[in-house]
């Protein structure tokens, strides 16, 4: 004769495993594939002083074209930051310092250099889509 407790079926381990990892990456997000994106960031001149009214422009880029996301202008510390969310169909969310309708930048700098999470870049200017980025400008004259 079998007990109760020997007809029950004990759950299987990787029916177990396989619930606890979707609950995880529930939790951290990755259920929804997050397209929002976040930058910020300091417009400074070389000598690291803050530039205010400096323009910085958001732009969803893909092989048929752009679209602008976001115009953020820095404050009198040289500070901006925005959070867009990239449609779908995009590939990369560039961040960059618009030469076109932007006159304190044309009036007065050549040009930048860009710091990506602290570190020097020489590849202007994509961001990570769904991520957080300090993206950092350094004008020069």
């Amino acid at each position: 004769m079998r007990t109760a407790q020997a007809n029950s079926k004990r759950p299987s381990w990787s029916m177990l495993i396989v619930v606890l990892i979707w609950a995880l990456m529930s939790l951290q997000g990755f259920d929804k594939l997050s397209r929002t994106s976040t930058v910020y960031g300091k417009v400074t001149e070389i000598g690291g002083a803050g530039v205010d009214s400096i323009d910085v422009l958001f732009t969803a880029v893909k092989l048929s074209g752009e679209e602008g996301l976001l115009r953020s202008a820095t404050d009198k510390d040289g500070k901006y930051s925005g959070t867009v969310n990239v449609p779908k169909g995009y590939g990369t969310l560039h961040v960059a310092i618009p030469m076109g309708g932007n006159p304190k930048f044309t009036k007065v700098y050549r040009g930048y250099d860009i710091y990506i999470n602290g570190r020097m870049s020489n590849n202007c200017c994509p961001v990570e889509i769904g991520g957080k980025t300090q993206y950092d400008f350094k004008l020069y004259r």
